[in-house]
């Protein structure tokens, strides 16, 4: 079975990178839950709950997007596309450094984006890379789109203007 985001691509839109989950923060739940289940087994509920929360989140970056899906019985999808990202920021604790696990938060025009994963750097740059095609091609189309609007324009003002010099031979328009 694919991912939530392998289903709900658009047109055109590839993914190009997927961040590995930060697997370090279960482990502290886990702990927690086996050392106080006596308390009415609340704690292990609590670490099994979120073991499945964690086996079941996504934070996907596509050519066109970012998506954030996260769930199980009650789906929540955060798509922000490209355009609107705003900031990302990475924050890196000493512990964090040893297992090589990062805090990313990804500040939309729509909303913000807080997950723990592996190689954030990483995954920073690769977002800003993107960003940056998505942008750059964005650019070319309008130019493009610019260029043949002018073009089209040029060409009817020229047509308007052959038309005038023949009427003024002829004394009439064809």
């Amino acid at each position: 079975m694919g991912s939530y985001v392998e289903k709900h691509l658009y047109e055109n839109e590839l993914i190009v990178d997927k961040a590995r989950r930060d697997k370090w923060g279960l482990i502290g739940t886990w702990i927690f839950g086996i050392l106080f289940c006596w308390l009415l087994l609340i704690p292990l509920f609590i670490a099994i709950k979120e073991t499945v929360v964690f086996s079941n989140t996504e934070l996907i970056l596509t050519n066109k997007r970012i998506v954030r899906k996260s769930g199980v019985f009650r789906t929540k999808a955060f798509d922000a596309p490209l355009s609107k990202v705003l900031n990302v920021y990475v924050e890196t604790t000493f512990w964090g450094k040893v297992f090589n696990t990062n805090k990313i938060r990804i500040t939309t025009a729509l909303g913000v984006i807080v997950d723990k994963i592996q190689n954030a750097d990483e995954f920073k740059s690769t977002i800003l890379g993107q960003i940056d095609q998505f942008e750059e091609a964005r650019l070319a189309r309008q130019a493009t789109w610019t260029a043949q609007a002018m073009a089209s324009h040029v060409g009817a003002q020229n047509q308007t203007v052959a038309n005038g010099a023949k009427k003024k031979r002829t004394g009439r328009y064809d």
